[in-house]
């Protein structure tokens, strides 16, 4: 999933296509129901792998610290705005490439989130929203260890990140295994 972040991240970068990018970001006073504390603000958890932080420094990059599941009401600002929908409408997007970790959980809530805004308009010119399949992941908590953990459910891996690939197909997204850039042309 990294490798192939940092090589369409690369493609992106190269052309000065826009770039949105969450960073998962807690406080450690404000808990995550029903999460364990991660990512806490300040850890290099919360930061951008190693393998992405050359991306703080291009300038066709919006980096957007959230501290919920769902990025996309990660992206709420205080007087009520969106900085993600403003971003769609600025670089007038047509098309979201997603990639991402927690397939089942981050991934999926801002895909869903992001289909219900442009199936009622607030998103134009939003048309698709892509899910790169191989661009995702999601963790693995084995059922030989949650069974030992009070009130702990198990997580496959595999199973996890298929079910929330098929979610998100389900709710209309476009799932992919594979992204290739074809000759472009200019408007």
């Amino acid at each position: 999933m990294v490798d192939e972040s940092v090589r369409l991240a690369r493609v992106f970068c190269e052309k000065k296509w826009p770039v949105f990018a969450f960073l998962d970001t807690h406080y450690p006073d404000v808990p995550e129901p029903p999460y364990p504390p991660h990512c806490i603000s300040g850890t290099d958890e919360s930061n951008l792998v190693p393998e992405l932080q050359w991306l703080e420094n291009e300038t066709n990059v919006t980096l957007r610290r959230k501290d919920c599941i769902d990025g996309f009401l990660g992206s709420v600002e205080k007087d009520g705005s969106n900085v993600f929908v403003n971003w769609v409408k600025s670089n007038q997007i047509k098309n979201v490439l997603v990639l991402g970790i927690c397939t089942d959980a981050c991934v999926l809530d801002f895909v869903c989130s992001t289909l219900s805004a442009r199936n009622r308009g607030f998103l134009a010119p939003l048309e698709d929203v892509i899910v790169y399949s191989r661009g995702c992941a999601t963790y693995d908590f084995p059922v030989h260890v949650a069974k030992n953990i009070k009130d702990a459910l198990p997580h496959p891996q595999d199973l996890m990140h298929h079910i929330g690939l098929f979610i998100a197909k389900g709710r209309g997204a476009k799932v992919v295994s594979g992204v290739s850039f074809g000759a472009l042309k200019e408007p």
